[in-house]
């Protein structure tokens, strides 16, 4: 069931009509907040490195210190907004010196960029590759997901309590399934990925390759997906560099919050 936003998909998980819920960390930190009670049972994404932040054709943005004042699209999801702000922390400015701007759809950014609706924007490839030949965008130094800790769990599997205590050994088989469709996708070529990417998302790269070279390269992603345990210093870390920001009200300890598979070595 595809459902919109972390938040949605772990109310649908607590409500019964999920099984299994996959969201981005803070969303669960959020429900728990709210009383739901959730384990993780394994993490699923690390820290990434497609995203980049890239400044409209027709701004004059040269470089990161150039953004003060500007506007700057972000999407809906929490940590979008915390990766840009300690971005231009990075380079000497604050989330103050700029107006944050919420685009719930990614594949309006470009045009947005274009038309000068948005300054510039945090957006990931291959849109940003498509952008650079159709708009002339122009991604700035540094990139935003370089400010996560390194071996930081963003997002993750999450069911309620209850399951995991009446479904523990299909919890350990959702586990072990995950974990090696995780490996055998890091050690995929870039090649193999972007055929991944065209039977299941429909993102043809192969064609878009031929317009910017270079791009499948790009798309190659073998550190988001997880497939090993969690760490839960990094992963905490992270979750107080949210408190930090106001992105999440308290920095919690996960530790007694994970499903045993989610910090198990083997299965």
């Amino acid at each position: 069931m595809t459902l919109a936003g972390g938040p949605n998909i772990l109310a649908a998980t607590v409500g019964g009509s999920l099984e299994v819920g996959y969201a981005d960390l803070f969303a669960w930190v959020g429900a728990l907040d709210n009383g739901f009670d959730l384990t993780m049972l394994q993490s699923a994404n690390g820290r990434g490195n497609s995203d980049y932040l890239i400044a409209g054709p027709n701004t004059g943005i040269q470089s990161p210190k150039d953004l003060k004042g500007k506007k700057i699209g972000v999407a809906a999801h929490a940590q979008s907004k915390l990766r840009v702000g300690l971005y231009l922390e990075r380079f000497g400015l604050s989330a103050k010196d700029i107006q944050f701007v919420v685009m719930n759809q990614r594949d309006t950014v470009g045009a947005a960029l274009s038309s000068g609706q948005l300054d510039a924007s945090i957006a990931a490839d291959p849109d940003v590759a498509q952008w650079e030949h159709q708009y002339k965008v122009r991604p700035l130094e540094g990139r935003p997901w370089e400010q996560i800790p390194a071996a930081t769990t963003t997002a993750g599997f999450f069911v309620t309590k209850a399951w995991a205590a009446k479904n523990p050994e299909l919890a350990v088989r959702f586990v072990r399934a995950a974990r090696a469709g995780a490996a055998r996708y890091n050690a995929y070529s870039a090649e193999q990925k972007a055929g991944i990417s065209l039977k299941y998302d429909k993102v043809d790269l192969f064609k878009l390759e031929k317009e910017v070279p270079g791009v499948i390269k790009r798309m190659d992603d073998a550190n988001a997906a997880q497939s090993g345990p969690t760490d839960i210093a990094a992963t905490n870390g992270w979750i107080a560099i949210a408190q930090k920001h106001g992105v999440v009200k308290k920095a919690i300890d996960i530790t007694p919050l994970l499903y045993p598979t989610a910090t198990a070595d083997t299965l």
